[in-house]
């Protein structure tokens, strides 16, 4: 039994490890180097000459490297823990962005420091901080996560302001070294007092072992119709989703709208994500998870309908592209729990988390390059419209439940038998 002052111990340590973060979350790589890449476009088009393809392929390089990056994430995680890892990756990453002041005119270069932040900020993606808040939280586990994930909406709202006010004051090589200063002297910080993990001697740290020996193998829970569904799916989300965001800016500029403007609506769409980071997290507490994600695909399809069809409408546009990436991470870290368990999260979560940016680098490169043969982003738009109405389709074929909260299933004699799993359930 647990006394009164471990349970409290227990929901403090999870609260400032949520706490922890959001904080880590809005200085990291999925911000800095996809989400807020927008704002740093036309001015290094204006410095060095080079196309808007050549400097948005940067991202896609970055998507691909995450494709090898994030499974090895996984396995270092379940390995070391998510603290260790987070607090060894940040001043690595910090000293990848502070390499970008010294960016000389040549386009080879600055692929490479691409495509070593990636690797630099192995720790930060956020696999690492859900796998924590998950150590703490069961019953509100979609609640915790979304307010976990809420550092990169966080992230999204003030990161592009910082750039875009950095820029104008002074140039988008100081710019990047304000990020890094970020990093190194807010986030880590901040990581290194917060984040926490179960002590390994108190009960409490006993029954979270216990709970994260519930679950399924890898290698059967990549057999499992629910695996499928969820590769597909997050591929084709990010094919579209995160090529939108990329492109946000130059969109709207193409289209009438003012530098700052635009990047208003950059911020508009941070706030959204925010916004929909804890909606949606308390709401799949209670609702099956997968129909929300079928909402918010229908709404991000309306979002590319709108920014090709009227671009005025672009702070309707960003907000339902908000919503449908501020959904789309909280989704996959609960029905990774809820359909495979614990024994295998780190694996899952960095094999699928991968072929998101596997389509990412897909759909950056492919958006810019539509713009490039026909002269506008329209084309690109109406395609990532019927891939996303596709996604939400596939998402309604998703299963029940297969570990439902609070139901911890019977476990097998054998030491290697698989847990029998609970009922199922919405």
């Amino acid at each position: 039994m647990q006394t009164t002052e471990q349970v409290s111990e227990a929901s403090r340590s999870g609260i400032l490890t949520t706490a922890g973060s959001v904080v880590g979350l809005a200085f990291g790589p999925s911000v800095i180097a996809v989400l807020a890449f927008s704002p740093f476009i036309p001015s290094i088009e204006q410095e060095f000459g080079w196309s808007r393809v050549q400097v948005s392929i940067a991202v896609t390089i970055v998507s691909y490297m995450i494709v090898f990056v994030s499974p090895l994430q996984g396995f270092l995680v379940d390995r070391f823990g998510p603290r260790r890892v987070i607090l060894t990756s940040m001043p690595l990453f910090a000293l990848g962005l502070a390499a970008f002041y010294f960016q000389p005119d040549n386009l080879a270069a600055f692929y490479m420091l691409w495509a070593l932040i990636p690797v630099l900020g192995i720790g930060l993606w956020p696999l690492g901080y859900l796998q924590a808040v998950s150590l703490w939280f069961d019953r509100r586990l979609g609640l915790a996560l979304g307010c976990a994930n809420a550092g990169i909406g966080v992230g999204s709202t003030i990161v592009p302001i910082i750039i875009t006010t950095m820029i104008a004051a002074y140039d988008w090589r100081t710019a990047f070294l304000g990020l890094a200063l970020l990093v190194l002297c807010v986030s880590w910080p901040t990581v290194y007092f917060c984040l926490r993990e179960p002590s390994k001697t108190d009960s409490f740290a006993a029954q979270r072992a216990v709970q994260k020996a519930i679950g399924l193998p890898f290698n059967e829970a990549r057999r499992q119709p629910a695996f499928f569904i969820l590769i597909v799916a997050f591929f084709l989300l990010g094919m579209t989703a995160t090529s939108l965001v990329t492109q946000q800016v130059p969109l709207l500029m193409e289209a009438g709208w003012t530098q700052a403007n635009a990047s208003y609506v950059q911020a508009l769409f941070g706030f959204a994500l925010l916004f929909a980071r804890v909606l949606v997290g308390f709401v799949i507490d209670h609702m099956f998870a997968p129909l929300v994600m079928l909402a918010v695909s229908i709404g991000g399809a309306t979002a590319c309908l709108l920014y090709a069809a009227y671009p005025d409408a672009g702070i309707a546009s960003a907000i339902l592209l908000g919503l449908l990436l501020g959904a789309e991470f909280d989704v996959l870290a609960f029905l990774i729990k809820r359909y495979f368990g614990n024994i295998a999260y780190g694996r899952i979560y960095g094999v699928i988390f991968a072929v998101f940016y596997l389509g990412s680098g897909l759909g950056i490169a492919g958006l810019s390059m539509s713009r490039q043969i026909f002269g506008d982003y329209d084309t690109g738009l109406y395609i990532a419209a019927g891939v996303l109405i596709s996604c939400a389709v596939l998402v309604s074929f998703l299963p029940q439940y297969r570990f439902k909260a609070g139901t911890e299933p019977q476990m097998h004699t054998a030491t290697n038998a698989t847990p029998i799993p609970p009922k199922s359930g919405r």
